[in-house]
């Protein structure tokens, strides 16, 4: 009689100590929990990995296209207009990056009389609403009169200006020479670009 009840009592006492070492406390997680969390750790590793943007070698041709350059002087100021355009790759580029600077650089001839060597820094318009096409007016002015001879000069299109194309840290990025006369460049014969490095590239 008491090894009958002895028996069942020994079997449910083994069953109950089976089944506590073998319980967890601790939920298990559901699939959607996990799979997030291994999306979120992706895309932490991938903006470790992806490099800060550049605009190293993103304006030249045909993604920056310079279709006009015109500068009119009076005896103490000159106003430089400029029509651009962009690629949609540069487009998005600086939709991205925002903050880009253009600086032109006179002719010595200019800066010999007035002592200004370059503009000022001025902000490239930022792309907006898929327009590719942009104008931008640069200005500068002096204190004493310029000789006649230079303002027709200037107005008749004969001197040369650079282009310097400044990141959002206002280093250069390009040095375009001759600007004024980039819209007449033939891109299958290159074209008078300048890197930062001051390496020509054609």
């Amino acid at each position: 009689m008491k090894e009958k009840f002895f028996y069942p009592l020994f079997i449910g006492v083994l069953l109950l100590a089976a089944c506590e070492r073998g319980h967890d406390p601790t939920p298990a997680p559901h699939y959607g929990e996990k799979e997030a969390a291994q999306g979120n750790e992706q895309k932490e590793k991938a903006k470790k990995e992806q490099k800060p943007l550049s605009l190293e070698e993103k304006f030249l041709p045909p993604h920056f296209l310079v279709n006009e350059f015109t500068a009119k002087a009076t005896s103490r100021s000159i106003h430089l207009t400029m029509h651009y355009t962009l690629s949609e790759q540069l487009y998005q580029l600086l939709e991205q990056y925002r903050d880009y600077y253009f600086v032109i650089q006179y002719p010595e001839e200019l800066s010999r009389v007035t002592h200004v060597d370059r503009s000022n820094v001025v902000k490239g318009p930022l792309p907006a609403n898929g327009q590719l096409s942009y104008t931008i007016t640069i200005s500068s002015s002096w204190i004493d009169d310029i000789p006649k001879d230079l303002i027709n000069r200037i107005n008749h299109g004969d001197l040369r200006y650079n282009l310097l194309i400044l990141d959002k840290e206002r280093s250069p990025v390009h040095i375009f020479n001759d600007v004024q006369w980039y819209p007449s460049f033939d891109p299958n014969k290159g074209s008078s670009v300048i890197s930062e490095d001051g390496g020509a590239r054609t």
